[in-house]
């Protein structure tokens, strides 16, 4: 069948589980050339455009708007005008994509044949094929019944979003003055990628405080010398870099059952916008002086706010820096990005009393708190680490 194509979720990146369809740009019966953009597809907060690798038509779309499906999973079929029916529909059937397809309802929105009393079925028909399996299974989370439901899919097929609306029917209404915000796609992603961490990762958390007196001095010389502006955070990253070389057994990615060390410190940075956190890579870190990790960190900040980051700005990171000190706070636990080994979540900077030789003194203090993956990070590994980021601090006096 080499004049048809399969449109399947590819794997952008090798932390990509899943994809999320953002846009179709062609429909049903259109005219495909190669190199077309086909469709847009989120994944891991990213938008990536899918284009044909041939010529043909678009046969198919089993796959709507919005919908999720994991890698490999077949989306739609391109093919040449005068391949019949029956010969895509026999590709569908025998499709094996490189991710299992078990609970995907992919056929849900097919143009398949589908048995004509499910094709007219309305509420009370037999919702078992008019249905796949991650629909009913969702429908039993929900406490659905999937014969009272109305599909809307193609041929009448009972889709997700039919079974969301059914729940969402039989809820009770939301309070006069209250607004419902859906999900974007980005904060689903955020939302099953944190979810997945929090519960599939055994976290540990490790807390220490710096004097960042030492710090502060060098940063405003660097300020009072230089073009680019250097924050506290910019100056912190530097020292984490430094650190990540000297107990590079926390400067890891975990992929299934093997450990990636790296000898570059990837340092990925948080940066906060109006869409959920982005972090971005800081690729060898090390070998970049303080002025180059604000100027790289400015412009990453920028394009997040743009929406113009691309998937190399978020990947290959080693190891990731939260700093929410701007913001006020004190001290917080961060959960680990995966498929990085840990995180640190490094508090704002505030004076308080310190004892030296015996006398009380002031000094600027910041609370630092490491996350670590337990399956690959011991605690005298954590500990060693926050030990050697603190030489790397004071270093700086």
């Amino acid at each position: 069948m080499s004049d048809i194509t399969a449109i399947a979720v590819p794997k952008w990146g090798i932390e990509m589980v899943e994809g999320t369809i953002n846009v179709w740009n062609k429909t049903v019966g259109d005219t495909v050339a190669k190199g077309d953009e086909i469709l847009e597809m989120e994944s891991d907060k990213i938008v990536n455009v899918w284009e044909s690798p041939a010529d043909g038509v678009l046969r198919r779309v089993l796959v709507e708007e919005g919908e999720a499906r994991p890698v490999g999973a077949l989306l739609g079929v391109i093919a040449a005008a005068n391949v019949d029916d029956a010969s895509i529909d026999s590709f569908i059937a025998d499709f094996g994509g490189s991710a299992p397809a078990a609970e995907d309802d992919s056929a849900t929105d097919n143009d398949a044949p589908v048995p004509a009393a499910a094709a007219n079925a309305g509420p009370g028909g037999d919702a078992a094929t008019r249905s796949a399996p991650a629909v009913r299974n969702l429908a039993a989370e929900l406490g659905v019944d999937l014969n009272t439901v109305t599909g809307t899919g193609r041929r009448g097929r009972i889709t997700k979003d039919d079974v969301r609306a059914a729940a969402s029917d039989g809820a009770e209404p939301a309070p006069a003055g209250v607004e419902v915000i859906p999900l974007s796609a980005t904060r689903q992603t955020i939302a099953k990628r944190l979810t997945g961490a929090k519960q599939d990762i055994p976290h540990y958390y490790l807390t220490v405080n710096y004097e960042l007196d030492g710090l502060l001095a060098h940063r405003a010389a660097l300020n009072a010398n230089g073009n680019t502006r250097v924050s506290v955070n910019d100056l912190l990253v530097k020292c984490v870099a430094r650190a990540l070389q000297r107990e590079p057994r926390v400067n890891i990615n975990v992929i299934e059952n093997s450990i990636h060390q790296y000898s570059d410190s990837n340092v990925s940075v948080a940066i906060a916008t109006e869409d959920g956190l982005y972090p971005v890579t800081i690729r060898a870190a090390q070998n970049l002086s303080t002025q180059e990790i604000a100027a790289a960190t400015a412009e990453f900040a920028e394009r997040a706010r743009n929406g113009a980051l691309t998937r190399e700005d978020l990947s290959d990171g080693s190891f990731t820096v939260s700093n929410l000190g701007m913001y006020g706070i004190d001290n917080f636990t961060a959960i680990i990005n995966p498929p990085m080994g840990a995180i640190l979540a490094l508090g704002k900077g505030s004076e308080q009393p310190v004892v030296r030789d015996g006398k009380v003194t002031v000094a600027t203090i910041v609370s630092a708190t490491l996350s670590c993956d337990h399956r690959v990070i011991d605690g005298a590994i954590g500990a060693t680490f926050l030990k050697v980021l603190g030489e790397e601090i004071a270093s700086l006096s």
